[in-house]
């Protein structure tokens, strides 16, 4: 019963901003009659044809399944690049200005040479997205695998505990915050680059949908997809929001044991 008034409670909380920011929109734009800004209930009217019936499957469907690959390519590669390259610290130092170049080099900038390398496709923008998101991704496992306690690595070593148990059963575990912490930004930057790998060569996508609209000037059709790419950053987040909250279920048991134990 508790769990539920503090989930009310904590929804409330986060949602009355938003809901207030609408009403006032809906309100302030009613009598709109500018070209580029239309009235709120134009939009919601053309986001409701558009993206519930006419192009959910055609066009929303292919950018939230780019979407949802590009992050686990990048999560794979970004996990396990980061633990080998935070247990061999000669590979690590070594890699570092490789990696501080190419994380310096924006995924949208890319877009070109993935084009030529890849091809016209769905592969092309997949790339774009997992590359754009490895990065967070993959420090935050460097940064939560050499934060660890050198006295746990020494306990490891010298009870010969064999690799897949420290990493399974230790590292990983340890390592969780700093790697979950990463992989949130890099849901947000996926969805930045779901819009970028769709502007060039895409005949379908959120993205190619709301450039189209803007070039015919279709401005209802382009807030459409904007409000679009903005509900589907948001649900994102609380999605990832509630994945962390189960993985890390222990990490947050251990800080409320150890606030409680500091107040008494």
């Amino acid at each position: 019963m508790r769990q539920g008034v503090r989930a009310v409670r904590a929804a409330a909380v986060e949602l009355w901003l938003p809901i207030l920011m609408i009403v006032l929109v809906w309100v302030a734009t009613a009598r709109s009659s500018s070209f580029y800004f239309p009235p709120l209930q134009q939009v919601a009217q053309t986001f409701q044809q558009m993206w519930l019936f006419d192009r959910i499957g055609s066009d929303a469907a292919p950018s939230v399944r780019n979407f949802l690959v590009g992050l686990v390519i990048a999560t794979v590669i970004g996990i396990g690049a980061g633990l080998v390259l935070a247990l061999r610290e000669s590979l690590y130092d070594a890699a570092l200005p490789v990696f501080e170049f190419m994380r310096s080099v924006p995924g949208i900038v890319l877009v070109p040479v993935f084009l030529v390398l890849i091809g016209v496709g769905d592969g092309m923008k997949v790339a774009v997205i997992a590359y754009g998101a490895i990065w967070p991704i993959l420090l935050g496992t460097i940064d939560g695998v050499r934060s660890l306690d050198p006295l746990v690595r020494d306990m490891m070593r010298s009870y010969h505990i064999p690799i897949h148990h420290r990493l399974l059963r230790v590292i990983l575990p340890g390592a969780s915050p700093q790697i979950l912490a990463g992989a949130r930004i890099s849901v947000a930057l996926g969805v930045v680059l779901i819009i970028a790998s769709e502007y060039v060569a895409s005949t379908h996508g959120i993205g190619y949908v709301q450039l189209h609209a803007e070039r015919t000037f279709a401005i209802p059709e382009m807030w459409s997809a904007l409000i679009l790419l903005g509900i589907l950053g948001y649900t994102s987040n609380i999605a990832f929001r509630g994945i962390e909250r189960y993985l890390l279920r222990w990490y947050h048991g251990l800080r409320t044991a150890g606030q409680g134990g500091s107040a008494s």
